[in-house]
């Protein structure tokens, strides 16, 4: 089977390139999250897979100071951003946190756990919902996102396409994060996915978004987000990679739009 790179190492690379995102992408959709959650002052509250702390920080500011946050993330270079994040408005009630949530527990349970753009990295998905949900109270919420079928199109073909040219074999391999996201990209496949794993009271909604970008502010994505996972690791390759990427990217006229539809579930632990 064809391997695709560890995404908290390719995250790690890619942090200033993530980090240009935040604020067009990232930022907004864990907002997004923390609003669904309906945080109160005081709650407890783990932001899974947290990133440079798009959800993290928005929720630190609601809880308080008598709550708390717990962020986990496997990228040390994202965590590093989220920490100056933190330090630069002196938020003291939050931890992070260098590790795999999907094995990780903290020593309390949590009013809320969040992960936002996350959960289909999971190399066990089912496994890992799971073991996050297994942290809540009872009567804990659990809030994801995910992309609708048919996001981030045509960037995602296109890509795919560059990285095949110096991959061959990645042509017959469908990453297992994208086999993740076709099983709960729509509401309703997500709502029954969720409830499958013994949650209830799930609300799904539909939050439309798209965005314009140039060919770098393309490239910036791959180089930032988990498509880095399927370029190759040789310098000069992964150059062939990019010319041919804004070569097919420039072809439809700049700017590029694309599709970036996200779905938003709130469930409750029994």
């Amino acid at each position: 089977m064809m391997s695709v790179r560890d995404p908290g190492l390719a995250f790690t690379d890619g942090a200033l390139q993530f980090e240009a995102w935040s604020e067009v992408l990232w930022d907004p959709a864990a907002l997004a999250v923390v609003e669904a959650a309906r945080l109160q002052p005081g709650e407890r509250v783990l932001d899974a897979c947290c990133g440079t702390g798009a959800a993290t920080l928005p929720a630190a500011r609601i809880v308080g100071p008598e709550g708390s946050v717990d962020g986990v993330d496997l990228s040390s270079g994202l965590l590093a951003l989220a920490g100056k994040k933190l330090a630069a408005e002196r938020i003291l009630n939050t931890t992070l946190t260098h590790a795999d949530v999907t094995q990780w527990r903290g020593h309390r349970t949590f009013d809320a756990v969040l992960c936002s753009y996350s959960m289909f990295f999971f190399n066990q998905m089912d496994d890992g919902v799971t073991h996050l949900s297994s942290m809540l109270r009872p009567g804990g919420r659990l809030v994801v996102n995910t992309w609708v079928h048919g996001a981030l199109s045509p960037l995602a073909e296109l890509i795919l396409q560059a990285a095949v040219t110096e991959r061959p074999r990645l042509a017959k391999v469908v990453p297992l994060a994208n086999q993740n996201m076709e099983l709960i990209s729509s509401p309703e496949l997500l709502g029954d996915w969720l409830r499958a794993r013994g949650l209830s009271e799930v609300e799904v909604s539909v939050h439309p978004l798209n965005l314009s970008v140039s060919a770098e502010m393309a490239w910036a994505l791959v180089m930032g987000s988990g498509w880095r996972t399927l370029l190759p690791r040789d310098p000069e390759a992964i150059s062939r990679v990019r010319k041919e990427f804004i070569g097919s990217v420039l072809e439809l006229g700049e700017p590029v739009a694309f599709n970036s539809d996200t779905l938003v579930a709130r469930a409750i632990k029994a």
